[in-house]
């Protein structure tokens, strides 16, 4: 069995009971430069300088905020694909695992957008969930071995989490409808639903709707059950960021010129929320997105969580985690009703084949698990922060995918 997954700012896979974590180039070679950068200007913040500028109000030393938002195995099992972002610059990137002379391969980035979710099949085909904005995203499918992409939704909504489906024919994604008030401003988002993309003639049915209930990360096996991870619409878990920072009066910082570039680090969420830039509502970060948890909280699938109150909860529990246990893995069968109801207190999981036959892996945050359907889970790595785990399921090359192009 193999799998990619996350632990904090690390990319690891898991092959046949081996581990091994390796650290994203990317973000270390940028916490290199900004402390190089930070030690060029030392001289800004000592004596008269320092009085000069504000009595040490500008430090010299950036901040430095990373997450690792998606991890993906490919059909290579020493090519894993990883979606990133820090501070301002978001991008998806190739980890090779059998050649440290040439560590990564860059395959998207860009700091206009975040980029999220990712998953690929076999034939290197990839999809990812692409936000531009500060509450909506789009997905998009990648043209085969480049960086070249299509959104294929748009409306007002957080679109994220695509997955091909077996056949290749469709893609499964989850969407949070976005809730404005008289003025426009954003106020909440809806509960999510599951939808089916048809690749053919980009018609988008409804799969999993519920007025209570939030269905996110839809995966389909080879016999057209779905599994995916169902939470409390709107649990109370300590606010949205995105609200935090969407009700800062913008108006504050036009007027006070002077403070500008300290407003725009508050507004791109570094000081004020958890999350990397303001325009990322992030669906599997920590307290950098994807990060150790800052001051016990931590921002996963679209919700702000307590984790030393989650934590406390869950203690009593075997191998427990910081993810609640309201929020539950299920199965749906071929009818469209929730047929099982696999496991609590999951952030993320995946399929995998092993021996041939299916298996579930998932990650609670501080433990990653493996279970097939009616028998007891195996405990296969404990972490110190995991949020996504990623394979490769079967899935057939579409003729459409890339039409769009």
């Amino acid at each position: 069995m193999i799998f990619a997954f996350s632990d904090g700012e690390k990319v690891g896979v898991y092959r046949d009971g081996k581990v091994e974590k390796r650290d994203s180039a990317y973000i270390v070679r940028y916490r290199e430069t900004a402390l190089r950068d930070a030690k060029r200007r030392e001289w800004k913040t000592q004596g008269h300088t320092a009085q000069l500028l504000s009595e040490g109000l500008y430090t010299g030393e950036e901040e430095v905020v990373a997450a690792v938002h998606g991890v993906s195995l490919t059909a290579d099992e020493n090519r894993v694909l990883y979606a990133f972002t820090v501070n301002e610059s978001s991008g998806i990137y190739c980890k090779y695992l059998d050649d440290e002379a040439n560590s990564e391969g860059h395959i998207v980035s860009s700091n206009e957008a975040d980029f999220m979710s990712v998953a690929c099949n076999e034939q290197g085909e990839m999809l990812a969930s692409v936000q531009t904005d500060a509450v909506t995203a789009r997905i998009a499918v990648f043209q085969k071995e480049s960086g070249d992409y299509k959104c294929v939704t748009d409306g007002d909504s957080l679109d994220e989490n695509p997955s091909f489906s077996p056949d290749g024919k469709s893609v499964l994604f989850n969407s949070y409808g976005v809730g404005r008030d008289a003025n426009n401003n954003f106020v909440a988002y809806m509960p999510s639903e599951i939808y089916r993309l048809n690749l053919a003639t980009l018609d988008v049915e409804t799969v999993v709707s519920d007025e209570k209930n939030s269905y996110i990360k839809p995966v389909e096996d080879e016999e057209g059950n779905l599994y995916c991870i169902r939470k409390p619409g709107k649990e109370k878990t300590g606010g949205n960021p995105v609200v935090e920072i969407l009700l800062i009066p913008v108006r504050i910082v036009q007027a006070i010129a002077g403070f500008i570039s300290a407003f725009v680090m508050c507004f791109t969420g570094k000081n004020l929320v958890s999350g990397g830039s303001g325009r990322a509502v992030d669906s599997g970060g920590g307290a950098a997105k994807n990060g150790r948890p800052n001051a016990g909280k931590a921002f996963v699938n679209n919700n702000l969580l307590n984790v030393d109150k989650e934590l406390k909860k869950n203690k009593k529990q075997e191998d427990y985690g910081f993810i609640p246990s309201s929020w539950k893995l299920v199965r749906i069968g071929t009818d469209g009703k929730e047929a099982a109801e696999i496991a609590s207190g999951v952030a993320d999981f995946c399929l995998v084949r092993e021996n041939g036959a299916k298996t579930i892996v998932y990650t609670n945050g501080r433990h990653i698990f493996s279970i097939r359907e009616g028998e007891k889970r195996k405990k296969l790595i404990d972490t110190d922060f995991c949020l996504k785990v990623g394979s490769v399921f079967p899935a057939a090359s579409s003729d459409q995918l890339y039409d769009f192009f």
